[in-house]
């Protein structure tokens, strides 16, 4: 008799496993979907780079540059924000990308920028230091050829028990000096 319950346990068990398997199934895939949302990959995505910011305030900022630093503007912008976007900056092979280099004048000046934005990564919490989206959110003209922009980066979050992404608003400087865009690196 002793061997009946325990037949009867193990079949009880065995009955409940499809239902348990579905209500797994379904639990990982609504944290699934959450997570996606939550990183921007649903409707919160960013769209067309710069479309947050008003057409009269781009128009305004660049106005007093000749007509091909304002047509180079916003596509050059993009190209090298999104080259940084999804990269970690904690690694040398970053910063030894040539692609990324370009838009700086001199080794020094690309070396400053990569370490004040490796520092700012770090201080906010983002993951590997890794920005995985970035969005403009505004510009300026500050002085003769000099546009400043106004950035978010957003990335996964570094702290414990953190499931929300980390942010970060800064300022970039961009000049237009002999004939081309250069990035302008902050104080470090």
């Amino acid at each position: 008799m002793s061997g009946r319950p325990a037949r009867r346990l193990g079949r009880h068990r065995a009955g409940n496993a499809p239902a348990r398997g579905w209500a797994i199934g379904w639990l990982l895939a609504g944290l699934a979907l959450f997570e996606l949302a939550c990183a921007g990959g649903l409707s919160g995505r960013a769209g067309i780079w710069g479309e947050a910011v008003p057409r009269d305030e781009r128009d305004l900022a660049l106005a007093g540059l000749p007509i091909e630093a304002q047509r180079t503007f916003l596509p050059l912008s993009q190209v090298f924000y999104e080259r940084i976007a999804s990269r970690r900056f904690n690694s040398r092979a970053t910063f030894d990308d040539p692609s990324v280099r370009q838009f700086f004048p001199s080794v020094a000046a690309y070396s400053d920028y990569y370490a004040s934005l490796v520092d700012v990564l770090d201080r906010a919490y983002f993951r590997f230091n890794q920005p995985t989206r970035i969005e403009l959110l505004g510009l300026s003209a500050t002085g003769d050829g000099v546009v400043e922009l106004s950035l978010r980066f957003v990335g996964k979050n570094d702290l414990p028990l953190r499931w929300w992404n980390a942010t970060l608003l800064r300022k970039d400087e961009w000049r237009w000096q002999d004939g081309r865009w250069w990035v302008v690196p902050g104080k470090v």
